[in-house]
């Protein structure tokens, strides 16, 4: 991590050193001093950082560099902060202003000069230290040696029966043997996870039976734990003379050569199974593999790596997480062994507590057999509520293991330290989530980039965006189980939709985070003094760099609430501050100045304030003076709207005002020279009257332009902004419609992001020019969803040809007023996913659905449908449709015949539709259409939007 801290010190240096060289006049040198010592201690934190668990002086040393790296990069900010602010100031006398800044810019220069000289040589004598401490040398030994973190680590593995752990793999086993039983494709099988979850586990079941009942498939076995240094020759002579001992012997005086060839002979002449546990980088298999894939081998090889790009050498099989139940299971095993069940094993509230603990174990089955070591000593009641209520410290402290190492802190940290420096802030960062709480993927990106954690090492060369970057980052982190994300199956360009970690990996964020003074903390407001609570937050005693408040109430502003203050050391360290209302569907008021003044907060590079009624509807004060601020989210706020004192954020990567309403955005976009995302807020024309802002102003290095809105932006020349890559906009009229679509078909060639929402205002019914402007909506290459509302009448009849060839891949209609059935043109877009017909959208009695139609369809919803009563589906319809809503129709008749033969239907919601509830329930043995839809795991059916809503039947009552 000391490695990681001083990358992003040197990336603020080459910044500073860029942007503000003006500024550095008389400390350039110094800096650039500065900056090559970093570089020179930087080439040997890699392997200090691995050599630290071994000794508590490494351990000093790196956050002493830690503390010098933030110490630079601090002193560096605050001086160009100074400049900054004394260049914006006006005074009513010229020659006395000019004086006073010169006086003034003469002493900070003589500080910076000092501090940068100090902190030099303290870094001197720090890297001196690990010289003589032999560093370079240490690990050049162990790196020639297969010891090293993983040998380690691997010490605080459990030692555990697989009998006692084996729970809820069951359907897993199964097919991992019929994998190598039947075949004969693949014939190396991966089994990856993260750490804990059973790879080894359950390979180690199917190896034993494989050995006892299958013996007839394999003639020899192998199993080699691979350690992390993966020495290839060592694994090589094992796997020989487990297959064959006796031609096992002599095989060390064997070349490289004759040892793989020795291993293929015994290959071709006998059936083989060989487990490969642990493999942990594609380099480790490239050495391997020669010794395997030779044709005419009879092997097969089994696997297991932490790791998803590794276990793409072969057929790769996920290992996920216990459910609920099959947790329990395995927590009574362990807490009650040889099913020794005392009295209160049976009590109701004994059930209930075991269930919430498997779930703050994270269904982790390592974790949970952990815990129940624990409790398998406990003899009472009294003691699992003891424990229910310090299960953190249990499983991370090792509390009542009789002072056993942290086992799972082993097995998680070594995930972490394996990965790359880079990576290893961005995961910190994420300490910032709440429990359960899930990001948007585009919202992390953006927030890793203004916090300086993502390089741009390989953007010029590569031709990528840092943003393209950061989804690399994640998706690194997702491959190693590190994160949980959730895929992005609608947009095709992008990789991931959301984000989120584990709640057994979060502690290990926060933990990692505190020991390696990250400086994140998350707190809620429950009422009280706010300024206590953020008085607190910036003690001096406390690192604080990344600080979110969850409100979950008003603020309250007592009488004697006091002025809140910080040392200067902790408003130099602030970096990110996010202040986020919880309560949905409701702004608060925001504290006043005297309690949040975001002047103390000079070097801030991230704001976050969500859900928020400003004081006086205006931006609060000392906002436009975070001149290093590179993101500025204000979401759901209430303000009129910003200052044009806003283009004094000249760093400012991103301003993201998307779900606030009516905020003028002053025009001084052009100044603004690092915008690279911009998302803006929704208006109402009449609120807003002539308010116009122009988007010509932007620079053309804009990515991200979410919420364009042609009757309050002028955006004249749209082929300009030739680096967008994210775009949202809402079309008032057929000539911005033109405009835009020419310019996405033409011009925007890197959108991997596009929705457009024609308004009403666009017509298409009165004319042949109305009728080409559709046309060309529906065949855009890079228009990804397209939502309109306004009358189409039967124009979509005239769309057949053109729909054939349309790349559209979320469809919405709404007031469009239809008169013919439209599903039969529809379904014949071939790129289409997800399907909304709103209010109005067709005024007919019935929809068809014909064979074959909607061959990508995932989602359907239909809403507010007056005159629909019939819908079929034929068979072969919507083959891969998992969820269908259906919504205030009020006349819809039956379910369709032919949901019953959509398998992959998951979810059904029917709300506010007359009779539907009797025809699928009945009186509570399922009514005439509950057979169509007794397949689906999910069926909710409302009498009303806001009222009971009625379970699926239990299956075991129909069965």
């Amino acid at each position: 991590m000391a490695e990681a801290t001083v990358a992003v010190a040197l990336e603020t240096l080459r910044d500073l050193l860029v942007e503000e060289g003006r500024l550095l006049v008389g400390v350039g040198g110094e800096v650039k001093a500065l900056q090559s010592q970093l570089k020179s201690i930087k080439s040997l934190l890699r392997d200090a950082d691995r050599q630290q668990h071994k000794s508590e002086t490494v351990r000093n040393w790196l956050s002493q560099i830690r503390d010098l790296s933030y110490r630079a990069e601090d002193a560096i900010l605050e001086y160009a902060v100074r400049i900054s602010a004394d260049g914006r100031r006006r005074g009513f006398k010229l020659f006395l202003r000019r004086f006073s800044r010169a006086l003034r810019l003469c002493y900070s220069l003589h500080q910076l000069g000092s501090e940068i000289a100090g902190i030099k040589s303290d870094l001197a004598t720090v890297y001196g230290y690990l010289e003589a401490y032999g560093i370079s040398r240490i690990i050049d030994e162990e790196g020639s040696s297969a010891a090293g973190v993983q040998n380690w680590a691997r010490k605080t593995f459990p030692s555990f029966e697989i009998e006692d752990c084996f729970v809820g793999k069951e359907d897993d086993l199964k097919r991992l043997v019929s994998l190598l039983l039947h075949d004969d494709e693949h014939r190396v099988i991966s089994v990856w996870g993260m750490g804990g979850i059973g790879k080894t586990t359950i390979a180690k079941k199917v190896y034993n039976h494989m050995i006892e009942a299958e013996s007839d498939r394999f003639d020899s076995f192998a199993w080699v734990c691979i350690t992390q240094q993966c020495e290839i020759r060592s694994v090589l002579e094992d796997v020989v003379k487990q297959l064959d001992p006796q031609k096992g012997e002599g095989v060390s005086s064997l070349s490289d050569t004759q040892l793989v060839e020795k291993l293929c002979e015994i290959q071709r002449g006998k059936r083989c199974m060989i487990v490969l546990d642990d493999l942990w980088e594609i380099c480790h298999w490239d050495g391997l593999k020669h010794a395997f894939l030779v044709r005419n081998l009879k092997s097969k090889i089994l696997v297991t790596t932490r790791k998803q790009n590794v276990a793409e050498i072969g057929f790769s099989v996920e290992l996920g997480l216990l459910n609920l139940d099959d947790s329990w299971e395995l927590l009574k095993k362990k807490a009650f062994p040889h099913k020794n069940f005392p009295e209160f094993a049976f009590q109701e509230t004994l059930i209930t507590i075991g269930k919430e603990m498997v779930r703050k174990c994270g269904f982790l089955p390592l974790a949970i057999s952990l815990l129940g070591g624990v409790l398998s000593k406990k003899t009472c009641m009294g003691d699992w509520e003891l424990v229910n209520e310090n299960i953190n410290a249990y499983i991370y402290r090792g509390v009542g293991h009789g002072g056993e190492e942290n086992h799972i802190d082993g097995v998680l940290n070594l995930s972490y330290e394996d990965l790359p420096y880079c990576l290893k802030p961005c995961f910190l960062y994420l300490g910032r989530l709440k429990e359960d709480e899930t990001i948007y993927a585009p919202d992390l990106y953006r927030m890793w980039i203004a916090q300086g954690l993502i390089s741009d090492e390989n953007v010029k060369k590569n031709d990528i965006t840092l943003t393209d970057t950061a989804e690399l980052y994640l998706s690194e982190l997702a491959s190693r189980c590190i994160v949980q994300i959730e895929l992005e199956d609608v947009i095709p360009k992008q990789k991931f939709k959301t984000c989120k970690l584990h709640d057994v990996v979060r502690e290990l964020c926060l933990s990692v985070g505190k020991k390696e003074d990250f400086g994140v903390q998350v707190l809620d407001y429950q009422g009280g003094k706010f300024s206590t609570l953020l008085q607190e937050a910036l003690s001096p005693t406390k690192t604080t760099r990344h600080l979110a408040i969850h409100f979950k109430t008003e603020v309250e502003v007592e009488p004697d609430e006091l002025t809140v203050t910080c040392a200067e050391d902790s408003r130099m360290h602030l970096r990110s501050f996010e202040m986020l209302s919880d309560i949905e569907n409701k702004t608060i008021e925001f504290p006043p100045q005297f309690i949040v003044d975001f002047r103390m907060f000079k070097l801030l590079r991230g704001l976050v304030i969500l859900r928020f009624k400003f004081v006086d509807r205006k931006l609060p004060k000392g906002i436009v003076d975070l001149v290093h601020l590179r993101y500025l989210r204000l979401r759901e706020c209430e303000l009129d709207s910003l200052p044009s004192s806003i283009s004094n954020l000249a760093y400012l990567d991103t301003l993201d005002l998307h779900l606030s309403r009516n905020v003028r955005v002053p025009n001084v976009l052009s100044k603004m020279s690092r915008l690279k995302h911009l998302l803006l807020p929704f208006y109402d024309m009449e609120k807003v009257g002539n308010y116009r802002l122009k988007l010509d102003d932007c620079v053309d290095g804009l990515e991200s332009l979410i919420g364009y809105d042609s009757s309050v932006h002028e955006w004249k020349h749209i082929t300009r902004m030739k680096n967008l890559r994210r775009l949202s906009a809402s079309v008032w009229d057929n000539e911005s419609l033109s405009a835009l679509t020419n310019a996405i078909a033409t011009k925007l060639n890197k959108l991997s992001y596009c929705t457009v929402s024609i308004k009403q205002g666009c017509e298409f019914t009165t004319s042949e020019e109305g009728l080409m402007h559709l046309k060309q909506a529906f065949t855009c290459p890079n228009l990804y969803a397209l939502r309109i509302c306004v009358k189409l009448g039967n124009l979509l009849e005239k769309c057949t040809s053109d729909i054939a060839t349309s790349k559209i891949v979320k469809l919405s209609l709404l007031e469009c007023e239809i008169e013919h059935d439209p599903m039969g043109i529809l379904g014949k877009l071939p790129s289409l996913r997800e399907l909304y017909l709103g209010p109005r959208s067709f005024l007919g009695e019935e929809m068809t659905c014909p064979a074959s139609s909607f061959p990508l369809l995932k989602k359907v919803s239909l809403a507010r449908l007056p005159n629909w009563r019939e819908w079929i589906v034929e068979p072969g319809a919507m083959p891969l449709v998992t969820e269908i809503i259906i919504r205030r129709c009020p006349r819809f008749e039956k379910i369709p015949e032919g949901f019953s033969s959509i398998q992959t239907l998951q979810k059904l919601v029917i709300h506010d539709v007359p009779r539907m509830r009797n025809r699928v329930f009945g009186s509570g043995q399922g009514g005439v259409d509950f057979q169509k839809v007794r397949h689906v795991p999910s069926v909710i059916i409302n009498k009303t939007p806001l009222r009971m809503s009625i379970p699926l039947l239990k299956r075991e009552q129909h069965n």
